[in-house]
């Protein structure tokens, strides 16, 4: 039940990742060529200080377990595809900033395979032992390690 918990308040997290990913169409004003959505201002600060969050590693203790890693870093990258697309469908990213955002994030995860863990070496392996935890964030992984 934990880590049902600690993957709903990421799934959280990712959407104001991908929301400030956005940040920039907002600004754009209404009626203008792939305008967005605006946010409130509080929620646009919101948005930004778990963006902050998001890129701390929270354990960076934990042991290398390729499983464990390729299955949080492949979910997180999943879901961050997924976020970004109903954000996409709702107006809160424009097209070109989705695909801006989607085209790394989907090279990503077909590297994220058991076999590059398994082969990984320096900051390759520092991140699969970075996502072996559960409280790590695949942006924070990838921002320590990159």
């Amino acid at each position: 039940m934990k880590q049902a918990e600690r993957r709903h308040a990421a799934t959280t997290w990712m959407g104001a990742w991908l929301l400030l990913l956005g940040t920039p169409a907002m600004a754009l004003p209404e009626g203008a060529d792939n305008a967005v959505r605006t946010l409130p201002p509080q929620v646009r600060e919101d948005v930004n200080d778990i963006a902050l969050q998001l890129l701390k590693v929270q354990d960076s203790g934990a042991e290398l377990s390729c499983p464990r890693a390729v299955e949080n870093a492949r979910w997180g990258v999943e879901t961050m595809l997924e976020v970004g697309e109903r954000n996409l469908q709702d107006g809160y990213l424009s097209r070109v900033d989705y695909d801006r955002m989607a085209m790394p994030l989907k090279a990503q995860l077909e590297g994220l395979t058991l076999a590059d863990c398994g082969n990984a070496d320096g900051a390759r392996r520092e991140f699969y032992r970075c996502m072996s935890s559960d409280y790590n964030h695949v942006m924070a992984c990838a921002k320590a390690h990159p």
